[in-house]
């Protein structure tokens, strides 16, 4: 291992190797600051008394899978909860038979929507807060899988006073394809970002399901006042403008994952990557820088060694000293995070997505804001 003798260096290379060193410091920080903390999270219950809770369920034309999807919630432990099942403009029996079977099943509630709009999710969802009894909600989508006889009453028992939201993990089921793996890579992506910077004081949410909140938390803000011209996100916008430092927390238990059972869409990655821009787009300034000079650091280590080898292949092995250390850090919070919400067969395929999604986030930010002056102007 050759030393490097800063005594014959050049302006430039003294410049190179104090950004090398300045990059690296950064993207320390923010494994240790934040990702670590998500790799270490447990579960904590603060709550034994049991709070009602709705399960908010938009379905369309699901009459030959509703008692399927239904029997899901049968074997709950928590009591003390309600199944809301909104028809979204159905065209062939949901709504009879949820009819049906509401009349012998106490958690079950239904109501329908009978238009389809350009803000029909987030009149949906309006519907379904204010048809909700309880003062807790949790939204699902009728794709989520088999759900683990704990769910509800986990998610319950982290709530306390001072609690407004719990954040959880959600993904879709391992199938084959490659469209399959991407958005297992994305969801997974985003709940690291989520939940590493929730528990670090600075809450940011991605998805909207599998999150139980307190249902005041949006008629207090005006719901969806100003919002409805919003394409991709929905309750996402209402949690990251209104959650308060401490009053957020994140479930990394695996009891209370939710995996979606989802066919091949081409489209599905693309609307999960345009939701994920506008989301961003809009956090706070602070919000967004951070996660800026978190996305750009990480391009930066891999960059300035490289250019650095290339100048001074001499100093090869003191240069990726500083790298390694980073890499090992991240291999370790990924797995880490993984283990903790039984995540299986995405290892480094994660890894190697975590150092290209920063390009694909501002290749997608360009994208929409061509898209948006071109409409504007026509």
């Amino acid at each position: 291992m050759k030393i490097i003798n800063f005594q014959f260096l050049t302006t430039t290379d003294i410049v190179l190797f104090a950004s090398m060193v300045l990059v690296f410091v950064t993207q320390l920080y923010f494994l240790l600051k934040y990702y670590l903390k998500l790799a270490l999270n447990k579960d904590v219950p603060e709550n034994s008394v049991s709070e009602a809770t709705t399960v908010i369920l938009p379905v369309r034309n699901e009459e030959e899978r509703i008692r399927e999807i239904l029997d899901r919630f049968n074997d709950q432990q928590e009591e003390n909860y309600q199944v809301l099942v909104i028809s979204v403009n159905s065209e062939d029996n949901t709504m009879e038979i949820l009819n049906v079977l509401a009349a012998t099943n106490h958690h079950l509630k239904s109501t329908s929507l009978y238009q389809d709009t350009r803000f029909t999710e987030k009149q949906v969802i309006n519907i379904g807060l204010k048809g909700a009894t309880s003062p807790r909600v949790i939204l699902l989508t009728p794709l989520s899988g088999n759900i683990d006889p704990e769910w509800l009453l986990k998610l319950n028992n982290l709530f306390d006073a001072e609690t407004d939201v719990v954040v959880a993990y959600s993904n879709v089921e391992r199938k084959k394809g490659y469209r399959n793996l991407i958005c297992r890579l994305e969801r997974f992506n985003q709940f690291m970002i989520s939940g590493s910077r929730t528990l670090a004081g600075l809450p940011i949410v991605f998805s909207e399901n599998n999150i139980l909140f307190k249902k005041s938390l949006y008629f207090e803000t005006q719901g969806f006042r100003q919002k409805l011209n919003l394409n991709f996100a929905n309750l996402e916008l209402i949690f990251n403008e209104n959650l308060k430092r401490r009053r957020v927390k994140v479930s990394t238990d695996p009891a209370t994952v939710i995996r979606e059972i989802v066919e091949d869409d081409r489209g599905d990655h693309i609307r999960l990557l345009k939701k994920s821009v506008q989301i961003r787009q809009s956090l706070s300034f602070f919000k967004k820088a951070g996660l800026f000079i978190d996305d750009l650091t990480r391009i930066l280590v891999p960059a300035v060694a490289i250019v650095l080898i290339t100048i001074h292949p001499e100093y090869w092995i003191s240069v990726l000293i500083l790298p390694l250390i980073l890499l090992i850090l991240l291999l370790f919070i990924v797995k880490m995070t993984m283990n903790r919400v039984k995540e299986r067969k995405i290892f480094l395929s994660s890894l190697a997505y975590i150092f290209i999604k920063p390009i694909i986030n501002w290749w997608f930010f360009w994208s929409m804001y061509l898209m948006h002056r071109r409409n504007r102007w026509n």
